[in-house]
């Protein structure tokens, strides 16, 4: 595997994500923008999108709790972070490598965006945390949440 499929001429590929937010600096930096402005709504206790899922099913979604995991892994509360959703730390370091790669010079963007590029396509690091997610979901929905 990991023919023509798996990678574009531009240096692209569908196993990858943070590389194509890095690429892409326009989408990277709005959704970057858009995450750090809901994330600075919620830390004054604002939910300003409570999940439609939950509302319409009374169960919760991969992504519930995900915000308030990603505090508590800021503030070192690790129990809290296993209680609220595991994934939140992979989200957290996720947007800080886009955040970093955005953050850089055109030529050394470019590197940066290559490099992992490689890994991601090496691990598919993606497919392996939608999994992870979920698996977990499924539990939750078995188990008293």
């Amino acid at each position: 595997m990991g023919g023509s499929a798996d990678k574009s001429e531009a240096g692209g590929g569908r196993w990858e994500l943070a590389a194509h937010l890095v690429r892409d600096r326009r989408l990277g930096l709005a959704m970057l923008g858009g995450g750090l402005l809901y994330f600075a709504i919620a830390v004054f206790g604002w939910n300003p999108m409570p999940c439609p899922f939950l509302q319409v099913t009374g169960k919760p979604c991969p992504g519930c709790g995900m915000t308030r995991s990603c505090f508590a892994f800021l503030r070192g509360d690790f129990p809290e972070v296993w209680h609220l959703n595991p994934f939140g730390p992979v989200f957290a370091v996720f947007w800080a490598v886009v955040g970093f790669g955005l953050a850089l010079p055109q030529p050394w963007r470019a590197r940066f965006a290559d490099r992992l590029g490689r890994i991601e396509r090496r691990t598919r690091w993606a497919a392996w945390v939608a999994c992870g997610l979920a698996i977990y979901n499924l539990t939750r929905w078995l188990t008293v949440w």
